[in-house]
């Protein structure tokens, strides 16, 4: 039995060290991950090997990863996966951006990140490797990617806070909404909530989430305390910066303003012989930066919003913000700042044309220096990064004023990727609090609020408790403070307040004077989170400071005298700044959420060359600050306009019609055209016939020309009213003819030019009296030729009369419907013409129709009367020769049928042409013109003996008739 048991305790103690054995193995494969790397050309650089540490959550051997340097492309996998075959493992494509010296810190923190997550996903059966290239901060966002496989296609990019809306408006990232929500659910967090307050513009526009913040960005104050020594000891004005010196008082940012810093600079000029304020010039765009801050604090927008044309728009072009901005004037004319741009360029622009549009004005670049290995770098104040390297003589100071430029990074998920849920799954990795990552990506401050970069991670401590450690020492201390502008110093003790600290104020020690009596009381503070007199409680305010209360609306700041010769600047004392550097904060925008055109207009640099104006200037000659501030406006407007194709609600001006070009310019007014965008016209044409375009010239000339002819005739046939041929072709007809033809001739004159009411109305007037006359000359000639050669009997026919009346009552009819009609329109109208583009079109003045009803009644009265005089002059097909007329007038009835559908139409139809409208009134003018020849030149060539005329007989009805028109011996 006891054999048994002890063969029993063997098997069981076997079956678990084999257990251990094979889980101790699992659990080591899943720690063993494998990099392999490769330089700018993609050639193999390395194959390296580390160990996942699920303690710390980074590899053992991260110190070591993050200094590997230009690696252009590399790829982990799980040491077991990644000599697989791709059909066997999902890769992800990360695009990274280069940062400081092409180290590998930001990539060696998303691979950390990615081994938990791989891990988790193998247990899901999802096998994953990361693959991380670098990228420039132009190709992450301006390179194509996913259009075909011939395109890289990121699963995941870092993009900068300005750049984050130009990708998602191409469609090419996801609204990270529904994910955020997710994540609120999952943590009881919501993004918006957890992220710094002004951080919300750059990641956000309307109610879509852009990408997740991961990298935080803003700008801060410092200077040289060795400078600012030295020139105090040679007489000049100079304070520390606040908080090193309370001479600002408590209010310090309506003391330490960007005013007194360019006094500064100046007074520090003239100390050392060197400029004596600089901008950070290891980055592009930093005047850029520094002037929206400026813009920013001193109340003067940087954007504002169009709301009429719903786009952005330079906001401080009015002459007060002018006016506020001429404050750094001095700065940069007089050099008191040092240079930062790179000269060749500058030499360049100087010794060309001055550019005459802006698509020809320079793009100016900082010209990195590099110099930050030293004290000496700075020589007295300098715009500048949080940089984690300390210099003992160079110390971070509040901002001055009001604002700072605030910016970052974020991650964004292509909507190309097969892995959308799983990477945010990854990202959730990347900002969980428990894991290292956030803080590691940020040196001081993270993009969240109450998460703190690596260095202030360690040192959140509230202000009570930095009280109770600033006081933990029994006994009596001096501090100096600053009070109307003197500064003095008090002894003030140190006491236990049961399990709190706090200062006892005597003032009747003998080591304080009577003076402070008036200022202070009798009376003990304790430590708490904030100064409140009527609690008697004071407050930490910064390094060996504490703000108390001297009455219920005053607050004094008291400085420990034992920090005077101590020159290192705490970690605490300077996160404890970039805490107060944040909350004021602003992104260029603000209060704007971002968009498209920031990323464009960053790029244009003009800021640069406003400043570059100022500095180097262009020559001798150089503009009035007025002006270069209202050119780097129209720079900033331009570039700030979405292209058309990216727009909805386009609004354009068109300019008036020019006449010589027929064509009225296109002004895209909340938008701009590529020039290679077929789909946006740069004109339309006219909406109008121009009197000095070669159309209008033509009209002009054919319908003048063919009134000229037709006055000719008229007064060729009076004079030779009493002609036989003249008798024997119809006075009246011929009348008639050519008074009606002249009439319509004068009505193609109204076509050209300007659209007026007065002209539109004369132009259907004349175009109806005209052709109606034509119609009826024709139709009363050719039924008296049929009835006198029916009849013959022409002294009892009387049809000629009957004719006359019938007409004459449809000429009245047409001239009642005339009049009805111009009372009941407006004479001009607005009409709408759509461009390519079907969505934006454009409103122009046509000729009103009028009543629809009249209008179509009179052109039906006028249908009917050409089809009863085809008919009629279609009867006299069969007469002979010596009625021919009626066969002309068969043809000139079938002409006119014609000439009547041609008027219709150009009244009815809105061609897209002007040219259409002029050979319809070319056509017309010219059958007109040629029916009155078929008529009238026959008689001429009579008259002048040319050729006989032929007999015809026309109007008859009596004798005396016959005698009057001279016909007798013709019918004899």
């Amino acid at each position: 039995m006891n054999l048994f048991c002890v063969l029993l305790y063997i098997y069981f103690l076997i079956i678990t060290v084999l257990y251990q054995h094979v889980n101790g193995s699992l659990n080591d494969n899943l720690l063993n991950f494998t990099l392999i790397t490769y330089d700018e050309n993609y050639e193999l650089t390395g194959r390296h090997e580390y160990t996942y540490n699920y303690t710390t959550h980074l590899f053992n051997e991260f110190n070591q990863m993050k200094e590997l340097q230009n690696i252009k492309s590399s790829i982990l996998c799980n040491s077991q996966d990644i000599d697989k075959n791709e059909d066997e493992k999902k890769t992800i494509l990360f695009w990274n951006t280069y940062f400081t010296n092409n180290l590998f810190n930001s990539s060696a923190i998303y691979y950390s990140a990615f081994c938990e997550w791989a891990n988790e996903q193998r247990n899901k059966g999802n096998l994953f490797c990361l693959r991380i290239d670098t990228v420039t901060w132009v190709e992450n966002v301006n390179d194509i990617i996913c259009k075909d496989e011939t395109t890289p296609c990121p699963d995941l990019i870092i993009l900068g806070t300005t750049q984050f809306s130009y990708r998602y408006n191409n469609g090419e990232t996801l609204d990270l909404t529904k994910y955020f929500r997710k994540y609120f659910k999952k943590t009881g967090n919501s993004v918006d909530s957890l992220i710094n307050k002004n951080s919300f513009y750059d990641y956000h526009i309307g109610n879509d989430w852009l990408a997740v913040p991961l990298i935080t960005d803003f700008r801060n104050f410092r200077f040289n305390i060795s400078t600012f020594d030295y020139c105090i000891r040679q007489g000049f004005d100079l304070h520390y910066p606040p908080p090193l010196s309370d001479y600002w008082g408590i209010n310090y940012k309506e003391t330490w303003t960007w005013e007194k810093v360019f006094e500064y600079a100046k007074l520090i000029t003239n100390c050392t012989g060197l400029p004596g304020f600089r901008l950070y010039d290891n980055n592009d765009y930093e005047d850029l930066k520094f002037f929206t801050t400026l813009c920013q604090s001193l109340d003067i927008p940087f954007i504002i919003d169009d709301i009429d044309l719903d786009i952005k728009k330079c906001g401080f072009r009015k002459k007060e913000y002018i006016q506020k901005l001429s404050i750094f004037k001095e700065l940069f004319e007089n050099h008191y700042i040092e240079k930062w741009l790179y000269e060749d360029d500058i030499i360049e622009w100087q010794n060309k044309p001055y550019p005459s549009n802006i698509e020809e004005q320079p793009i100016f670049k900082i010209h990195y220096t590099g110099v930050y290995d030293n004290d000496t770098y700075i020589n007295g104040m300098i715009y500048d990064v949080p940089i984690d390297k300390e210099y003992p003589d160079i110390k971070y100071s509040y901002m001055p004023g009001y604002s700072t430029f605030l910016g970052g990074s974020g991650l964004i998920i292509t909507k190309a990727t097969k892995y959308p849920d799983q990477l945010f799954e990854y990202i959730e990795n990347l900002i969980n609090q428990d894991y290292p990552y956030f803080s590691e990506l940020n040196a001081f401050k993270t993009p969240f609020e109450n998460v703190d970069g690596k260095r202030c991670s360690k040192i959140k401590i509230s202000k009570k408790d930095n009280c109770i450690s600033l006081l933990n020492l029994n006994g009596t201390y001096p501090y100096y403070y600053s009070y109307n502008n003197n500064l003095n110093i008090i002894y003030i003790s140190h006491i236990s307040k049961e399990s709190n600290r706090g200062i006892f104020l005597n003032t009747k020690s003998n080591l304080n004077s009577g003076l402070y009596n008036n200022i202070f009381q009798n009376v003990e503070f304790e430590c708490d989170n904030e100064a409140d007199y009527t609690k008697k409680t004071i407050t930490y305010s910064s390094e060996y400071r504490i703000e108390v209360p001297i009455n219920e609306n005053e607050i004094i700041i008291l400085k420990a005298m034992t920090d005077i010769a101590v020159n290192k600047q705490t970690n605490e004392a300077i996160c404890s700044i970039f805490d107060d550097t944040l909350q004021i904060a602003k992104p260029y925008q603000f209060p704007y959420s971002t968009f498209s055109g920031l990323s464009k207009f960053e790029s244009k640099a003009p800021i640069s060359l406003l400043f570059a104006h100022l500095y180097y200037k262009y020559n001798e000659t150089e503009r009035t600050f007025e002006e270069n501030i209202n050119e780097c406006c129209d720079i900033i407007d331009y570039e700030l306009l979405p292209d058309c194709s990216d727009k909805k609600d386009i609004k354009f001006n068109l300019s008036s019609c020019i006449e010589h070009s027929n064509i009225m310019e296109i002004s895209y007014l909340n938008c701009r055209k590529e020039n290679n965008d077929i789909n946006f016209e740069n004109y339309v044409q006219c909406t109008y016939i121009p009197l000095y375009n070669i159309r209008g010239i033509i009209m002009l000339c054919i319908g003048s020309f063919s009134i000229i002819i037709e006055i000719s005739f008229m007064v060729f046939i009076y004079l030779n009213r009493t002609k036989k041929c003249i008798l024997r072709g119809g006075l009246i007809f011929l009348i008639c003819l050519v008074v009606s033809s002249t009439i319509l001739g004068i009505s193609s004159l109204f076509r050209v030019g300007k659209i007026k009411s007065f002209k539109c109305v004369l132009e259907f007037w004349t175009m109806i009296i005209g052709i109606t006359g034509n119609i009826s000359c024709y139709s009363i000639k050719s039924k008296i030729i049929i009835s006198i050669f029916n009849n013959k009997d022409l002294i009892k026919i009387n049809y000629k009369y009957k004719s006359f009346l019938e007409h004459i009552f449809i000429g009245i009819l047409q001239l009642v419907l005339l009049t009805f009609w111009t009372l009941t329109q407006n004479g001009v109208e607005m009409k709408k013409k759509y461009l390519k583009n079907k969505s934006i079109y454009y409103e122009y003045q046509q000729c009103s129709m009028g009543n629809e009803y009249i209008f179509s009644l009179i052109f039906f009265v006028d249908y009917i009367l050409l089809l009863l005089s085809i008919y009629v002059a279609y009867q006299g097909r069969n007469i002979p020769d010596e009625f021919n007329e009626s066969k002309k007038v068969f043809i000139s009835s079938l002409i006119s049928f014609g000439m009547l559908i041609l008027c219709h139409i150009s009244k009815v139809t809105d061609f897209e042409k002007l040219e259409v409208y002029v050979i319809i009134t070319v056509i017309i003018v010219i059958a007109t013109l040629a029916i009155n020849v078929t008529f009238i030149s026959s008689l001429i060539f009579s008259i002048f003996h040319v050729e006989p005329a032929r007999s015809s007989v026309l109007v008859i009805s009596k004798q005396n008739v016959i005698n009057d028109l001279g016909m007798k011996d013709s019918i004899n």
